[in-house]
């Protein structure tokens, strides 16, 4: 395996950038989209060139808003790759950001991860997000282009509809919320909607959508709460809640709640306490421990 080393990542910056500390000097004031530690550089990116592809990206969901802040964006990038360049439609410039190690969904390619804040002052229903694969020779590969959906509103805190299951703790600790209805589909930060789970059974029924993926690689972002809410009548038959410890976050526990809201009516509670194994094993379907279940009639 090919060692993505962060010399090699910044290397490729530099060669992109142009520039010989690294840094653009533009601060990017007026930018619609800002990437916390990432380089801003001026103007339209290259033309696709000879550069690498994005195998893919993923984004928690397709929505933002005005004055969204610290949305998670993440991606798997060609072999050759040391930096994605990512780009909002409009904007006066792109955001250069170097390629990390590879991770376990994507062990042998290099990878890239980076939150995104997003300006008071966005005008149009919707915008293009534009991520390309840059190497190390600043060589652009072709664009992976998705469509971001502006909510006219920020969510509030917590969901409404017919059923719904909350997830709280009390610190900086990143828990994940699971909840798996009974035509077999999980909802949880790997597939926030059941429509697009790997069961494609009774895809007419109403979906149960994850409203946030709250503290997210311990980006604390004071929300410490997750949400799947079925905005219509949800599938009739059990549900089962689980809750997994991606990490604790330099805490030594993060005691939890889980509550649900059938037709409006609160079912009685489950509370729990995660420790440091909790943290152990993989974090994909699946994980976490099963917190309550419950019947829909």
């Amino acid at each position: 395996m090919r060692s993505w080393s962060s010399e090699l990542a910044i290397i490729g910056l530099l060669s992109v950038s142009g520039c010989s500390d690294g840094a653009s000097s533009d601060p990017a004031l007026g930018s619609r989209m800002r990437i916390l530690d990432a380089q801003f550089v001026p103007g339209a990116s290259p033309r696709a060139q000879t550069g690498p592809e994005v195998i893919a990206t993923e984004l928690l969901s397709s929505t933002i808003w005005s004055g969204y802040a610290d949305k998670p964006i993440r991606g798997t990038l060609g072999v050759t790759a040391t930096a994605a360049a990512l780009a909002l439609s409009g904007d006066a410039g792109h955001w250069l950001i170097p390629a990390g190690v590879p991770d376990v969904s994507a062990p042998t390619l290099p990878t890239f991860r980076c939150r995104a804040s997003f300006s008071r002052s966005l005008a149009q229903p919707a915008y293009t997000l534009e991520v390309r694969a840059v190497d190390a020779q600043g060589r652009f590969g072709p664009p992976l282009r998705q469509t971001l959906t502006v909510l006219p509103t920020a969510p509030s805190r917590g969901g409404t509809g017919e059923l719904v299951v909350s997830l709280t703790w009390d610190n900086e600790a990143d828990l994940d919320l699971h909840v798996i209805d009974p035509l077999g589909h999980e909802v949880f930060h790997g597939a926030p909607s059941s429509v697009d789970s790997f069961a494609s059974g009774g895809a007419s029924q109403s979906a149960g959508i994850l409203l946030a993926d709250s503290n997210a690689d311990c980006a604390n972002d004071q929300l410490r709460q997750e949400d799947v809410v079925w905005q219509q009548a949800p599938p009739a038959g059990r549900y089962s809640v689980r809750v997994d410890t991606a990490s604790l976050c330099d805490r030594s526990i993060a005691p939890w709640s889980v509550h649900v809201t059938l037709h409006g009516v609160a079912l009685e509670p489950a509370q729990g306490t995660s420790v440091d194994s909790d943290t152990w094993g993989p974090h994909d379907r699946g994980a976490g421990v099963l917190a309550l279940g419950f019947d829909v009639p």
